[in-house]
């Protein structure tokens, strides 16, 4: 009975901590192509969060089969992406 209990605690705080980490994942992408469309095209406050509401929802159902190493494979994709665009950026004449 203990056992069963601990491993049924086991099993939610593993897919309590997946979920916050897509949740988290979402947040970054949606806040990033927020920040881009309000310096493009000047959107107000509520499409500024709704554009970070749709990525989190677009996230995680994209990454619904995902397990936990394929979210921080993503993140990372993520992260070198942009170390390669700032670079880009940095070097680039003009």
């Amino acid at each position: 009975m203990i056992r069963n209990v601990q491993g049924k605690l086991r099993e939610g705080s593993r897919s309590f901590g997946l979920l916050l980490a897509k949740i988290i994942s979402g947040l970054f992408i949606g806040l990033t192509v927020a920040l881009i469309f309000r310096q493009v095209t000047s959107i107000g406050d509520f499409a500024f969060t709704f554009i970070i509401v749709l990525f989190i929802g677009a996230f995680i159902k994209m990454s619904q089969k995902w397990k936990f190493t394929g979210v921080l494979l993503f993140n990372l994709f993520c992260v070198m992406t942009a170390m390669l665009l700032r670079m880009y950026i940095l070097i680039a004449p003009g």
